[in-house]
């Protein structure tokens, strides 16, 4: 069995560019900024995982999923817009993490690796999915799984994403440290930046949604669902 290099290697450029986790590092760090630093690592850590089973189980199973609970691709990319606006008005008004003061006592308590699990638990829903895991990179991973036939090029695709969620990790896992450097003022600047990008890509998703519900209606330059 022959294994396409060139495959590989864009599915890897595609998915981390997908992933963003740059772009998304300010978003996570608003989520934990209350967490000491020991516990915003462990979540890093279990986000790394979480996304790399989301990627594994779509990459295996999404066409199967979709199907089976009878859900569009364009009704995934709606729901997802409006996750993403929410969080990125909140984001804007300065409100980088859900006021819920029952959610960070129970995130207080235990040992690291519980308050890290409680602490995912309520993030897990924007930030893993549909922030990280949202239509675009669903789309792409099951794009790639589709062009993956033989058991081998499967066995390297699922690599290629264990590394992608491997870097994502490690980004998460430096998000304090790297803002640490920018100070606090940096990092409400880059946090309200972000929210106003992440705005822009949920009204682009929405764009998207209705162009492959209404095809030919809106203007295709202004639209990317047909090339992802």
């Amino acid at each position: 069995m022959t294994v396409d290099w060139s495959l590989l290697v864009n599915s890897f450029i595609a998915t981390i560019a997908i992933l963003n986790p740059i772009g998304n590092m300010p978003i996570f760090l608003g989520h934990v900024e209350n967490e000491s630093p020991q516990v915003q690592r462990a979540v890093a850590v279990l986000m790394a995982c979480s996304i790399f089973v989301l990627l594994l189980t779509f990459f295996l199973f999404g066409t199967r999923i979709l199907t089976m609970f009878g859900i569009t691709l364009p009704a995934f990319r709606l729901a997802g817009s409006i996750m993403i606006l929410l969080v990125g008005l909140r984001m804007l008004q300065g409100k980088s993490k859900f006021e819920n003061h029952g959610i960070e006592t129970a995130a207080h308590t235990g040992n690291t690796f519980d308050q890290a699990r409680s602490s995912l638990s309520h993030i897990l829903v924007p930030v893993a999915m549909p922030l990280f895991i949202g239509p675009g990179s669903i789309t792409t991973v099951i794009l790639y799984a589709e062009k993956s036939p033989s058991v081998l090029m499967s066995f390297l695709m699922v690599f290629v994403l264990a590394l992608c969620a491997t870097i994502v990790g490690i980004v998460l896992f430096s998000s304090r440290w790297i803002f640490d450097r920018i100070g606090t003022n940096g990092t409400q600047i880059v946090i309200r930046f972000m929210g106003m990008i992440l705005c822009a890509i949920a009204m682009q998703f929405m764009i998207d949604g209705v162009d492959q519900l209404l095809p030919g209606v809106l203007n295709d330059a202004f639209t990317h669902a047909t090339k992802m």
